[in-house]
This record gives C-alpha cells, sequence and structure tokens, in this order.
C-alpha cells in the first residue's frame, strides 16, 4: 500500500481508504451484520488501509465501524466522520448541537478522540453561516482534543461545479476536503485541486466508481444520454462498450481502470471505496496498487469528459 501525506494536517494515509457511505452504506442495505463488518475491516488493515470514513447520516455505520475496530490499537488506525449541519427543514443547528453530534459519534465510534471531523454534503448557500456559527464549536472540540483536524465533504450531486469547496479554499478555515472526482467528471483537476495544493489541504476523493462505473448497463445508459444531449460525439465510443478500452494489459475491469484514474494527481491524498464485501475490497486494493493509467488512456479521457461539468456516478 502507497501512502500520501493528508495535506497540513502531516497524517500519513493509505491511498485507497475505506469508506462506510455510498450505495450500500456499509452492507446495511442488503442486510450486513456486525462480524461481516468487522471481517471487511480487518481485511482492509491486511492490504494497509489505515483511513476510515463514516458519518452520522449513515445510518448505524458509525456503530458498526466503532465495533469492528473494538480492541484495535488506536494509533494504527484514522477516523474520520461527518456531522450534519442542517435540520430537517433547513435551517443551520445550533453550536450547541455541533458539539452533541461530535460527542455522539465519539461514543458510537467507541473513541477519545476523531483525526477529522467533517462537515456533511456543504453546499454554498450555507458556507457563511457554517464558518461564523460552527466553526468556533469545532475549535473548541479540537481544544479539548475531542477532535484533530477539520474537514468538509461537498454534496456531490447538488453541487457539480465544487463551488462549495472553492469557497473553503479560498478561506482557508479547513484541513481537508472530500470532492466527487472521477473519469466521467473530472472538472476538480481544475477547480479544487490546484487550491488544495497551493493551500496545503488534504483531499479525500469520493465517488471514483459507484455505479455507473461498475455495472456495464448503466454505463451504456449514461454514455447514450451524453451523446443524445450532443455532451460528447456520437462516434467517440463505441456505444455497447463504451469503455472497453481501457481494458488491457493488468487493467481486469472498467472499475479497476477507474481506481487508477482516480490517483494520478499528486494533490490526492486518498481514495475512497465504498465496498462491503472482500472480494470487492481486494480487487480495488489491487487495482490502484498497480499505478497510474497509461498516459494515453488518460489523456484520451481528459480529451473525452475533461470539460463535462454535470456530476456523474449514479
Amino acid at each position: 500500500m502507497e501512502y500520501r501525506r493528508l495535506g497540513r494536517t502531516g497524517l500519513d494515509v493509505s491511498l485507497m481508504s475505506q469508506g462506510t457511505g455510498g450505495p450500500s452504506l456499509f452492507g446495511q442495505r442488503r442486510g450486513t451484520t456486525p462480524d461481516e463488518a468487522r471481517t471487511l475491516i480487518h481485511r482492509a488493515f491486511d492490504h494497509g488501509i489505515n483511513f476510515f470514513d463514516t458519518a452520522q447520516l449513515y445510518n448505524e455505520s458509525e456503530l458498526l465501524l466503532g465495533n469492528a475496530l473494538d480492541g484495535v490499537p488506536r494509533d494504527s488506525y484514522l477516523l474520520a466522520t461527518k456531522y450534519r449541519y442542517e435540520n430537517e427543514v433547513g435551517s443551520i443547528i445550533s453550536p450547541a448541537a455541533v458539539t452533541a453530534a461530535i460527542d455522539r459519534a465519539l461514543r458510537r465510534l467507541r473513541v477519545d478522540t476523531i483525526d477529522v471531523m467533517q462537515v456533511h454534503g456543504l453546499l454554498p448557500e450555507y458556507y457563511e453561516q457554517v464558518v461564523e456559527h460552527h466553526l468556533p464549536a469545532l475549535y473548541e472540540a479540537q481544544a479539548a482534543g475531542k477532535i484533530r483536524f477539520i474537514g468538509v465533504s461537498e454534496r456531490y450531486f447538488d453541487d457539480p461545479k465544487h463551488e462549495a469547496l472553492q469557497r473553503v479554499l479560498a478561506d482557508n478555515h479547513f484541513d481537508t476536503v472530500m470532492v466527487g472526482y472521477n473519469l466521467l467528471h473530472q472538472t476538480a483537476e481544475r477547480d479544487v485541486f490546484p487550491d488544495a495544493r497551493a493551500a496545503d489541504v488534504g483531499v479525500i476523493i469520493m465517488v471514483a466508481v459507484r455505479r455507473v462505473l461498475s455495472d456495464p448497463k448503466r454505463l451504456r445508459e449514461v454514455v447514450a444520454d451524453l451523446v443524445s444531449r450532443r455532451i460528447i460525439p456520437a462516434d467517440v465510443l463505441p456505444p455497447d462498450d463504451p469503455l472497453g478500452w481501457l481494458v488491457h494489459d493488468e487493467i481486469e475491469h472498467v472499475s479497476g481502470a477507474a481506481y487508477r484514474f482516480a490517483r494520478h494527481s499528486d494533490a490526492v491524498s486518498t481514495v475512497l471505496t465504498g465496498t462491503s464485501r472482500t472480494s470487492h475490497l481486494d480487487a480495488n486494493v489491487a487495482a490502484i496498487a498497480q499505478g497510474p493509467l497509461a498516459k494515453a488512456d488518460h489523456r484520451r479521457l481528459q480529451q473525452i469528459f475533461g470539460y463535462i461539468e454535470e456530476a456523474i456516478g449514479n
């Protein structure tokens, strides 16, 4: 496993990290058990993964992850979670509620300190309120040793132009950003990576694969839609197997190519995989360990999809 620095946090994180959200919600949508979750997390350790991401909104993922990590030496892994900054009616929560969310996460994860506490899915219109009302509570938790660093995740499908993260990086209040980025939606290379690199902010990649790059039928549908709307030329990709040309040499599947695409920038600290199955985890780790895509393949992907500003993934 390769390790990279998570920006100015100074933490060394595994290039592939384990998430507990995404379509499977850590296996909860298929009825996973605590023992199955523990097996997956321990397989992740076998591969050298040391960074685990979860969230208040991922149903019981914090509880499952806390149980899976119980008994593992605390200095052998890094934990990131997220709190919900708005309530059910769309109003920002109080600073006291932020503190309560942190305390709840600590209990559920069975730890004394969370390495990275993130604002979950920040929309641009809430940015100033979060900075004004929540940052002081986050700093207070940091001073108390409850959290070490503060980050932000974007709401990828509602903010495809990364407007929230552009404001985050301009003001430089946060230590990490979680950004949606994949070979079909590459604008983070232009809109996020340069500023993150300049500010020494750690970059966590989400939506590197998701359904569109792991389900051939869904990929065909998405590409056909892009062609029908004249977003990409009709003759640029074969309709029956649009990305089959990426599968060659040691690359066995499109999702493997997608993980290799997601790792190429030196601005990227870690790439999340949201799988809940050990066989998929094994394959994903093997793929990302093979290094970046061939330059010619990467260049062709940029030429076809590099300018698309729609959030594509599901």
